[in-house]
């Protein structure tokens, strides 16, 4: 298919009430960063200047340039059809193919995962961006098979393609110690096909595989991710002495503390100083930057932030019902399914009710991969949402 590209009458189409979601979510997360890494305030500042002055804005300033680049990205995504770039789905499993395998051998080792390429100061993560290339592949090939069916995906054979195509990155994900991203992908799956109304036979016979796999991907898990998933079960690890246990558990146990610690209306934006669990916490502008913000900002403004993310959710949710065609919603669900599951995870693990798995919170996070993954996902579904209406070229 020839590439397409936007009519200017399109842009009064372009969802601002998600966009402008998006960027309230991004503005928030670069005070919350801010606070995470500054020292308290020493002195009246007098001004918002004198504020500025003394805090570390570092990150800051690399997340607004990621950002900027992630803006510039979503654009470039809005121009060509969705339908056009669905065209290409082969290319772009090839490609994610090739970066996953390039990485695993040439990649740097970060935060025990060897999934980074090295850019400078910056880092790369390949499995995310092909977050975004495996929505479209899988999107495409199941729309092709429940276009004109009013059941769905009913035959086996039908599936054994998306399986094949499915496991391939998954597996090397897997290999590369990434076990968070690697459930990312499979939830994201199984959404799809549970959209595209696939059998509960079909369904009910691949969570079985993927309970018999289960095993299997055990054995690929380092010690460290195994022993930090038997302490959040509270089953005893053979051989490891008390102290071991207080390490493994010290930083899922300051998080709970910190986010508790803020009570309902917090302890302040950069003025916490000394009394901050928080800033204990290796990562915490990072994973686990919700537990740092909502020691800052109490209850109340964790809910609120909440709320930002129950809004974006539940917008996504209502484009994927307007699309115009299931190749669409398709899109839109993928996106919707991998949002979700960040967003549970990481708030989970950050209150303590889910293992710690280093899945960042979208928008929020600081990480210019992350970044960039989901403003061009959102950007897809804006593609999507904004092409409701047939346009003659």
């Amino acid at each position: 298919m020839k590439l397409k590209f936007i009519d200017p009458r399109m842009f009064k189409h372009i969802d601002w009430l998600l966009f402008g979601n998006i960027v309230l979510l991004v503005m928030v997360s670069l005070v919350a960063i801010a606070s995470a890494l500054s020292d308290p305030l020493t002195e009246e500042p007098g001004s918002l200047m004198g504020v500025i002055a003394q805090l570390d804005l570092h990150y800051v300033v690399l997340q607004l340039q990621w950002f900027g680049v992630a803006l510039f990205a979503m654009f470039i995504v809005l121009l060509p059809d969705y339908h056009a770039i669905g065209e290409y789905y082969k290319w772009i499993y090839a490609v994610i193919i090739l970066l996953l395998v390039a990485v695993y051998f040439f990649g740097k080792e970060i935060n025990g995962t060897t999934g980074w390429f090295r850019i400078g100061t910056s880092g790369f993560q390949p499995s995310e961006v092909g977050k975004i290339g495996m929505i479209i592949v899988l999107a495409r090939m199941i729309s092709d098979r429940t276009k004109g069916k009013d059941g769905g995906i009913r035959r086996l054979r039908d599936i054994l393609p998306l399986i094949g195509v499915f496991l391939l990155p998954v597996g090397l994900i897997l290999l590369q110690k990434d076990f968070g991203t690697a459930m990312v992908y499979a939830f994201t799956f199984f959404a799809m096909l549970f959209i595209a109304r696939t059998s509960w036979k079909i369904i009910a016979g691949l969570l079985a595989c993927v309970g018999v796999a289960g095993p299997v991907a055990w054995m690929l898990l380092a010690n460290w991710q195994k022993n930090r998933v038997l302490t959040f079960l509270n089953i005893p690890v053979e051989g490891m002495t008390e102290q071991q246990l207080k390490d493994l558990t010290q930083q899922a146990n300051q998080a709970r503390q910190a986010a508790g610690s803020g009570q309902a209306l917090g302890k302040g934006l950069f003025s916490i100083g000394g009394q901050s669990v928080a800033s204990g916490i290796p990562e915490n502008h990072t994973d686990f930057i919700f537990a740092s913000t909502t020691e800052a900002v109490g209850f109340i403004g964790a809910m609120l932030i909440i709320l930002l993310y129950c809004l974006l959710l539940f917008r996504t949710m209502y484009l994927a019902s307007k699309a115009k065609d299931e190749f669409g919603t398709l899109i839109i669900v993928g996106v919707l399914a991998m949002t979700l599951f960040h967003v549970f995870e990481n708030i989970g693990m950050n209150i303590g009710v889910m293992p710690i798995t280093g899945i960042p919170l979208p928008f929020f996070s600081y990480g210019g991969s992350n970044l960039l993954t989901s403003m061009i996902a959102f950007g897809l579904v804006i593609n999507v949402s904004m092409r409701r209406v047939r346009w003659s070229f």
